[in-house]
This record gives structure tokens, sequence and C-alpha cells, in this order.
């Protein structure tokens, strides 16, 4: 059994995936020289992970040491001084990679190699908690890459022995002397760490893996595109796309107007696997890899996740317009053909936006004997935050529950999240009224009981909405959209109805600017499936403003969700899923941008009205508004023809899905929130799962998110306003406060063997 091999299979199967191997907590030293023969070891990062990256770059990998940040922690350098929030090292032979033992602790050290490290030793103390399996799994990726790196070509195709090449002698600090070269002790531990990975490639073959049942494509089709592939499907078990053919044909075939069908067949010609086109594919193109993954629902509505992997990067490219055109048929129910070249070229780039999501976090440095990484100052941490000198148990969530509320049997549905101290949740005719204590958590404060109009009819709010500095909510009843209601929040009752006549039904009413219900400012707009309008509670009698009421023709225009900017240009999505941007709201959209076909069911917008993004059921539309050219929003003035931005698609990967065992339903994307705060960090959820993206790594091509998962669906959430490093989660039966850093990659969260 070919050691270094079986193991790769196990790390190196996905692919798409740009980090191999992780180990999630320890600490990172560094061994400077003081004097001859005499070196000082300093910390560097007293909590950190390490990971094994591709990079671009074929055959060339890195080794990242990430700082990982806690709040109330101490910084580590001096006030004038910078500390770098990760470290990498380019992997090769001559940085004398080796592991051992520091006090009990497993240990990997090596060598700096670039001109800044030269002369210097550098050690990662693993926590007690790392498992020999993980530690032998880095220690043997690392020869690995080195072995890929020296001889340009994959480590599948070495001997053994070729690979040993690169293996240093384990070392003990602080406990034993190593063991010397050749001698029976250090064979003893290579023998030991491969009779277990031995191991577990034979506990591995034990079980087959789970696979679909298999669905029939319709009879009468007409075929479209074919392409020859590999296909692999992703066993949860192991967290691996285990292959299932070679030289099959993946076809996408017509079976009706507008109508697709996505097959798979066998050499022979057997039918694989067959499936309609639809967005629950959450379909990712990688053109590194040369791959297309997507999700399937069998029968029973279980999920699963394959792979095909293309003989070249043309035949992925050919397949992947081609399906681009037949999915946004399928989803719009119009022909392709009729789509303006400008609008076409904007919904290319944005299928064709897929392939970032795999490319290599970090790009190594084409020079052999040293690093040449630069980063922007933007891609920091992604568990960047303030400190604060509190301290508490940073891995329980604060939970705000009372017997009074918690015993209700109704489940919450809405929560508005203050900007002074209050957060709220709707669960049936109840507000339940919590404070955010001082560790960013939530203590309950109250209930608000029996919500209902003036006639005294129980009123369950819907699309509620913080107003007057906090002290008002304004609120919808969904048996009558043609009525808003204003609750004082001090006295807990409704104290004005608002009659909204000839709008055809109230869908939403927002602020009038991003930020104005942290005024007294009374004003508010909002918009039905075909109208936008200001509302002025002032006004007797009905309380649209007659002339800032503007009814759309119903055919082309169905809204769905509506936001504003800090200065109050408004952006408003529809059922299609285009979005129109004015900086008026009785004129015409200064940009329209085409949707993808899917329904946008909630928006929201940076406060300076650089950044926009929707959310559709299975995926979020990232978009930069800002013309590179005369440096204007699209709020303010058109894009040229040929100029539209690039939306950026974020998803889930497929693989995932299928690790979640359920499709993806995302909760209204939001940015963190707060006067003169920066936009750092994305929140959604789907399912039981809250998921975070960092949003300044995100504009730098960095789209890597971390997940939390719950015991039961997330109903809503929102960041804590002015910061982005605690979140509000509204479930149906509880409410609770997660700091962000204790979500965790999708990695961690889906390890084999996770309990």
């Amino acid at each position: 059994m070919n050691v270094f091999k079986s193991l790769g299979k196990l790390i190196w199967g996905d692919a798409s995936n740009p980090e191999l191997v992780q180990i999630s907590s320890g600490q990172f030293y560094v061994y400077k020289p003081t004097g001859s023969k005499q070196r000082t070891r300093e910390c560097v990062y007293i909590d950190s992970m390490a990971t094994i990256r591709r990079t671009s770059q074929p055959f060339q990998y890195v080794l990242a040491i990430n700082r990982v940040f806690e709040e109330g922690e101490e910084t580590l350098q001096d006030d004038d001084q910078e500390l770098d929030d990760e470290k990498v090292f380019l992997i090769d032979k001559d940085i004398m990679f080796k592991k051992g033992v520091f006090a009990g602790a497993t240990t990997f050290s090596w060598k700096g190699l670039s001109n800044e490290d030269r002369g210097l030793e550098y050690e990662f103390v693993c926590d007690e908690e790392t498992t020999v399996f993980t530690a032998n799994n880095f220690e043997i990726t690392m020869y690995q890459c080195m072995y890929e790196r020296k001889y340009q070509k994959s480590h599948f195709s070495a001997e053994e022995e070729a690979i040993e090449e690169f293996q240093l002698h384990s070392t003990a600090t602080n406990s034993s002397p190593p063991p010397a070269e050749g001698s029976s002790t250090a064979k003893k531990a290579v023998k030991k760490e491969k009779t277990v990975a031995v191991k577990y490639e034979e506990q591995e073959d034990e079980h087959t893996i789970d696979k679909p049942s298999v669905r029939h494509a319709p009879s009468k089709y007409e075929g479209v595109a074919e392409a020859v592939g590999e296909l692999n499907l992703f066993d949860a078990r192991t967290n691996l796309f285990m292959s299932q053919a070679d030289g099959v044909r993946c076809q996408l075939l017509r079976t009706g107007t507008y109508s697709y069908w996505l097959v798979v067949r066998g050499t022979a010609g057997k039918e694989l696997l067959a499936q309609p086109l639809e967005s629950r594919m959450n379909a990712v193109f990688s053109s590194a890899h040369r791959s297309f993954i997507w999700n399937y629902f069998d029968d029973q509505n279980n999920v699963f996740s394959w792979l095909i992997r293309f003989p070249s990067e043309a035949a992925l490219s050919e397949f992947q317009s081609i399906f681009g055109e037949c999915m946004y048929e399928a989803l719009n129910r119009e022909s392709w053909g009729k789509v303006s070249s400008d609008d076409q070229d904007y919904l290319i780039k944005t299928y064709q936006s897929d392939v970032e999501m795999t490319e290599s976090d970090r790009e190594g440095s084409q020079d052999g004997d040293q690093e040449s990484e630069v980063y922007s100052d933007e891609e920091d941490d992604s568990y960047d935050q303030d400190e604060d000198n509190e301290e508490y148990d940073e891995d329980e969530e604060d939970e705000g529950e009372v017997d009074g509320f918690q015993q209700d049997t109704a489940m919450n549905s809405q929560l508005a999240v203050g900007y002074k101290d209050r957060s709220f949740v709707v669960r049936g005719n109840k507000i339940g009224v919590f404070k955010h204590n001082d560790h960013d958590g939530l203590d309950f404060s109250t209930t608000i009981k029996n919500v209902s109009n003036s006639k005294g009819r129980e009123i369950n709010p819907s699309r509620v909405v913080l107003h007057e500095q906090d002290t008002a909510m304004v609120m919808m009843d969904p048996r009558d959209l043609d009525t808003a209601y204003k609750m004082d929040l001090e006295y807990g009752k409704i104290v004005e109805e608002w009659q909204l006549p000839g709008t055809s039904g109230v869908l939403n009413i927002i602020g009038d600017s991003k930020y104005s219900h942290l005024t007294d400012n009374k004003t508010m707009i909002g918009h039905s499936r075909n109208a936008l309008f200001r509302i002025d509670p002032r006004l007797s009698g009905a309380k649209i403003v007659g002339d800032e009421f503007k009814q759309y023709a119903a055919k082309g225009n169905d809204f769905t969700c509506i936001t504003t900017t800090d200065n109050g240009s408004i952006a408003v999505a529809g059922a299609k899923g285009d979005i129109k941007l004015r900086n008026v709201l009785t004129k015409n959209a200064k940009t329209a941008l085409p949707g993808l076909g899917d329904p946008i069911i909630g928006i929201d917008v940076t406060a300076n009205g650089r950044w926009v993004i929707a959310t559709c059921k299975a995926y979020l539309l990232l978009i930069d508004v800002l013309n590179p050219t005369n440096k204007k929003l699209g709020f303010d003035a058109s894009f040229p023809a040929k100029e539209k931005p690039q939306a950026i698609k974020l998803q889930l990967r497929p693989e995932h899905v299928a690790s979640m065992k359920q499709g993806v339903s995302f909760t209204t994307a939001r940015f963190n929130t707060g006067v003169n705060e920066e936009e750092k960090a994305i929140v959604t959820s789907t399912g039981p799962y809250v998921i975070t993206w960092n949003f300044r790594r995100v504009k730098n091509g960095h789209y890597e998110y971390q997940i939390k998962q719950y015991a039961d669906s997330v109903v809503a959430d929102n960041f804590k306003f002015g910061q982005d490093r605690s979140i509000i989660v509204a479930l149906p039966h509880d409410v609770t406060a997660v700091a962000k850093r204790n979500l965790t990659s999708p990695a961690e969260a889906f390890k084999v063997g996770k309990k």
C-alpha cells in the first residue's frame, strides 16, 4: 500500500478547493539568533491556524499562518509597530520542514527563505485538540507539495520513496533529543505514522458512497450541447469527490419550449443521471480545475453534489456558455436571442463570476528562492474585529428568552435591530423586547402583548421597521395591505393608522434614507408591485404624497423589495431579478440591471451607495455600481452601454449544500451598519445555518465564507448596530446573539466524524 498516495486521495480529491489541509488552532513562534549558538523564542501569534494552500501556479503551494483574533486580546507588539495578520511561506525543500514535540505538543518547524526571514526559524505548536491523524496529514501533504514543486508533476505518479526524500526526522524540544538519523527509534516513528494512515484507508474502503436514485429525462428531446469528462460524486463522510465513471457524455437537452435537462450517460449510452435545469442546481464552474459542480435533488428531495471534470479548459468554457443561455431561458421563459447584446454581456459576466470561487486565495511567487507576495491592506483576516476589555465565555451564546415569551405557541417571524440598545422580535401578535448587554449579548426586557388596531382587531405584524429614533415601529397587517400602523414602543400600543389607498397592496415601507430612523424624520417611502411612493403621516386623510406617487405599467414591473442609501437614493428589485437604481423617487431609473430570472427577495446597499447586494433564494448578487470611467454611481448616471458593472455571484459550494442535506433558501443578506462605520461583513442564513462573508476580502476576489449551525431553522438575522462582531439571530422559538468569530469554515463544520 502506497501510504502517501492513499492519503493523497483523501486530501487532494477536491481539486476545486484551494485549501488542502488545515490545523485550526495553535501558537506561532519565531526563533531569532542573539549571539554565537544562542537564540530567543518569541511568540508571534498567541492564537493562530495553519493552512496549506494551492496557488494559481501549477505545482506550487504555500504554507499560511493566520492570526485568530479574540476580543480583549492584548496586542503582541509595541504601539508604534504593526503586526501582519497573516504570514505566508513558499513550500520548498529548502525550508527544512520537520515535525517535532514541545512540552508534549506536536510542533512543526521550518526556516525562512525570503530576505526578511533568512536566518530565522519558525515553529507552529498545535493545540492539544489537534488529532494525530490531522497532524500526520498536514506533514505528509507538505512533502507532497515539495515533490510537485521540485519535479513539476503530480505526486500521484511518484513512488513512495521519491516523496520520502523530503522527510526530515522528527524532533522533540524540551523533552528528549531527536533520534539519530537512521536509528531504530526514528524508523519506528515513521512506521507508526504510516500504520495510522493505512488503517484510515482501510476503514474508508469499508463503506460505499450513498448514491441518489436515478431520474429519467423526457423521451422527446433535441440535443443542444455535449461534452466528455469524468463523473464524480461527493461523499459527505469523507468530504471528498469520489470518481464514479470516466469518459461520460454530459449533455444539455431541450425537452420543450424553454425547458432543458442535464443528462449524463456512460460510455455504453446508459443514463447515469438526469435532472431539469433549475436555479437550485447551484451550479459552479472552475476554469482553473476544468470542473463543473452542481446539486442534484432526487425524488425524495435528498440533495447530492456531482462534479464533471472536462479534458480541457476550452471544452469547459464552451459548455459553460451554452449552459448559461439554457439556464436563462429556463428561468426567464424567454429566448436568449431577444436579450440585447449589452444585457447579454452583463449576464455572461455574472455567470462567469462563478469561476473566481475556485481560484487560489493567494498567489505564490515565481521566484524559486523566496516569496514575493504583496497583499492589499484590505485583505485582512476574516476574524478581524474591534477589541474590548470585557471578559466572558466566548463559546457561549447569550440567549434572551424568559418563560413568558418562550412558552407562547406561536413562532418568531420578524426581527428589528435597534441602533440604541434594543432588538425587537415579532411572535404572533406579541413583540419581545431584548436589551443588548455589555458583552454583545441579549437580555430579555419585556413583552408587548395583544398588538391590535383601533377597532381591537388582533394584528400579527409583518414588515416591521423602526422609526423616529427607535421610539416607534411601523408595521403592516398582512390582511390589510392598504394600511400601515405606527406603534409607540414606549407605551407598547398602536397610536396611528396610515391609510394608503390606490397602491393595490403595499409590500414594503422603509425610511427614506438608510439612517433616517436615527432622526425624528417623519416621512418614509414604500412600494407595491408596480408603484413607488412617499408617505407623510402628517397629511390628513390618505398619507401618500400626491406628487411623489409613481405608478408603472403592470407588465415588466413586479417590484419585490427596496432599499435606500444614506443620501436617499433608491434601489428597487423585482421578481425577475432585475435591479433599478434612481436618485429621485418619481423619475426614471438611471441604471437598469437585468436579472438572471430568479426573484430577488431582499436588497441592501452600503451607506455611500457604491455596493448593492441582492438576495435570491439560492445565491446573492454583489454589484459595484461605481462607474470607473466617470467616477459616478449608477444611482446618479447611467452606465455606458458597454460598461455595465459585473455582478459577483456569491453562493454556497454544492458539496457544502450536500453536507447540509437540504437545498439553499437564503434570508435577506445585509451589510453591517453604523454611522461612520465601514461595511466590513455580510450576513445571511439558510435553514439552520448562519453564514457570513468578509466583505473586504470579497472585494479583493476572495469568496470564502464561514458558518454556524443551530438546532432549528433561522428565521431572521442581522448585525448589531455600529459593529460587525455580534450577530442577532432569531430562531422559531429562541433569540440569541452570536459572536462572529464563533463561526467556522465549512471544512471545519463538516469535517469527517464531526458530531
